[in-house]
């Protein structure tokens, strides 16, 4: 509903109306950026501490490690996004969002192990570092991808 609003003030009234419409788009998408941050920091700290505790209680290898802490952050990410990032709730679209997540997921999967061990075994950040910075770089192509792909809005 917001959209067509939008959309309808673009395409008529003065220019005043016009900037306020995109004003609004503008600050909309900006406390939308603001959420997926806070929800990614959220999701990034559960990420960080499975992938330490993994590391130096358990001794796992760091790429073992890393499977598992992404496996974990993953499933809170899709939770945490979905209700507070994007605001959405019921069973509506949920099978279809989940299939998408997935496929983000897997995308997103590969490309952050790649950069960990890259990061890890090339540049020699150390495990620690190596997951930061993998991590860091894969940020926005998964906000940009969960939001105009996974957890699209709805059309109206």
């Amino acid at each position: 509903m917001q959209r067509a609003r939008t959309v309808q003030l673009l395409n008529q009234g003065t220019l005043l109306r016009r900037l306020s419409a995109v004003a609004a788009v503008l600050w909309g998408w900006g406390q939308q950026l603001h959420r997926y941050t806070l929800v990614g920091g959220l999701v990034f700290l559960i990420d960080l501490v499975s992938y330490w505790l993994l590391m130096t209680a358990a001794g796992s290898w760091f790429l073992y490690a890393h499977f598992i802490s992404r496996t974990i952050g993953g499933a809170s990410c899709f939770v945490l996004n979905r209700h507070v990032t994007f605001r959405r709730s019921g069973m509506a679209g949920l099978g279809g969002e989940l299939l998408r997540f997935g496929l983000l997921y897997g995308v997103s999967f590969v490309l952050s192990s790649v950069l960990v061990y890259a990061y890890v075994e090339m540049a020699r950040l150390g495990p620690m570092g190596g997951k930061v910075v993998a991590e860091c770089t894969v940020f926005l192509f998964n906000y940009t991808i969960m939001k105009y792909w996974v957890l699209r809005p709805n059309a109206s």
